[in-house]
């Protein structure tokens, strides 16, 4: 009879070669995704997989899965590919399109949250559905209300849809994430503290705390990055001579203001995009052009990475949680029905109140609000999320959990090979305007010598009129009093970018 010590001792080494055998697949499977990526990217027309549709393909295919903390994702997958956005999002498209992002972002994620638990709570009382908490109703509207659109923006790219209809779709996105997150946590407290009944005044208190914690996220990034630009600016010009800790100062300071946000009970999704923007514009510019040429890739290679394996893991999902699912169809069409009438619901109202501060040429056309509602695509931040709800009902949240999977899995697939065909259909695709164009990664030129890849080009839209004195008004401070101090191109604006212009005949 062999030694219980010795038994346990097997057993762990067992695991552990387990374990190793898992990653080993996962590695083969990432190879496979980057041939795939690299082929899509060759490709002129848009493909009919993405290459996250690929990957959950090869996560199904595994048949036997294995779980993952979702702690690792929140910890270790989400930030670089948050940051990543964050650093190369097209300032001038997003921040002039600035107050449509918002609306679409904070009210249509809060309208969202509330239509949808509104709706699956209305349908379980008719008893059509199975009969939620008011709570639970609330708590699953929260997290399916984060969208993930990330193989919609690659047809948009092919395509070459319009860039106004790229900014708010991506800007949407990634504050969406931030935001549902919140909203989340505050109704699992909610929960956790033994109320079951959401009223008007819950409601209330969860709005003004979503504003606050939005604001202190900021402030929190704002903080720690000015800090880290003040010291790369100031600093011994000999640590120009050491790229290694350039780009370790960098990446320290960004999971910094990250973990110190959800310390401080913030949004560390929301101070990690605002840090990846900060160090675009302060930090690129206090290290060495290696520095920054290296950064930019490596931050480029790390979210593209993890990505693929967030949506190879949803695969793997399917199987590694298969005990903790409780497949009621029934729930699961309704809640799929009532997240596209939510959608609805938060995106054409709010784009048409968004068209009132607009000039006539700057308006959002009801085609490009068509295709905003048809990105509401949900990924691995839902249902991360969803692995993480606890309920007074353990047979409810197993209905959540099946739910939100087959959610994710279809929109991710479906939406996604849909995309290209209805760009076309709306005249949307391959768009030509007496425009000039600009690429979606902007090319500094005192990063590196050489101008590098650049995205498919997309047509550039201009500012709203409204956002053009705020944006003047935000120069001439960043100008005279921030750069001087934390760093940044010193230049007129007009000349701080390097960007590749075509006209169109």
């Amino acid at each position: 009879m062999e030694n219980p010590t010795e038994m346990a001792a097997q057993a762990e080494e067992e695991q552990q070669r387990w374990a190793g055998a898992e990653l080993l697949v996962c590695a083969v499977i990432q190879l496979l995704l980057v041939n795939v990526a690299y082929r899509i990217d060759r490709r002129h027309e848009a493909p009919l997989l993405s290459t996250s549709s690929w990957a959950i393909f090869c996560g199904l295919l595994r048949v036997q899965g294995a779980g993952l903390d979702p702690q690792i994702l929140f910890l270790g997958l989400l930030p670089p590919i948050i940051l990543e956005a964050g650093f190369n999002t097209q300032r001038k498209g997003f921040f002039s399109n600035f107050s449509a992002i918002l609306l679409l972002a904070i009210v249509g994620t809060l309208l969202a949250t509330f239509a949808t638990g509104g709706l699956l709570l209305w349908l379980g009382g008719l008893g059509w559905i199975t009969q939620l908490t008011s709570a639970e109703a609330f708590l699953y509207g929260s997290l399916i209300s984060a969208i993930d659109p990330v193989a919609t923006l690659l047809v948009f790219k092919k395509c070459r849809a319009p860039s106004l209809l790229f900014n708010l779709v991506f800007g949407e996105s990634v504050l969406n994430d931030a935001v549902a997150i919140v909203i989340f946590t505050l109704f699992q407290r909610f929960v956790d503290s033994g109320n079951s009944e959401v009223d008007v005044q819950v409601a209330a208190y969860m709005v003004l705390k979503l504003l606050s914690i939005g604001v202190g996220s900021v402030a929190l990034a704002g903080a720690i990055c000015y800090s880290s630009a003040f010291f790369l600016k100031h600093s011994d010009p000999s640590l120009r001579q050491h790229p290694t800790y350039e780009m370790s100062i960098i990446l320290l300071s960004c999971y910094a203001s990250y973990l110190a946000a959800d310390l401080c009970e913030l949004s560390g999704l929301l101070a990690v995009f605002f840090s990846g923007v900060f160090i675009r514009h302060y930090h690129m510019y206090n290290i060495s052009k290696a520095s920054a040429f290296a950064f930019k890739h490596l931050l480029s290679t790390m979210a593209f990475l993890a990505e693929n394996f967030i949506y190879l893991y949803l695969g793997l999902s399917v199987f590694a949680y298969r005990d903790s699912f409780v497949w009621d169809w029934g729930f699961i069409f309704a809640n799929l029905g009532a997240c596209l009438l939510a959608r609805a619901f938060n995106t054409f109202p709010l784009c048409a109140l968004a068209n009132c501060g607009r000039s006539e040429a700057q308006k959002i056309p009801f085609s490009y609000m068509v295709v905003i509602w048809f990105s509401g695509l949900r990924g691995a931040i839902a249902f991360a999320l969803v692995l993480n709800v606890a309920t007074g009902d353990p047979v409810h949240a197993a209905i959540l959990k099946s739910s939100t999977l087959f959610l994710v899995l279809f929109t991710t697939v479906f939406f996604g090979m849909a995309t290209g065909p209805l760009l076309r259909w709306l005249g949307l695709s391959g768009e030509t305007r007496p425009e000039l164009l600009v690429t979606v990664a902007e090319v500094r030129e005192d990063d590196t010598g050489e101008a590098e890849e650049v995205m498919p080009l997309i047509p550039m839209s201009r500012s709203p009129p409204g956002s053009q004195s705020v944006h003047t008004a935000w120069v001439e401070l960043d100008e005279k009093y921030l750069k001087p101090v934390f760093g940044g191109n010193p230049r007129p604006r007009a000349d701080s970018t390097q960007l590749s212009y075509r006209s169109m005949e």
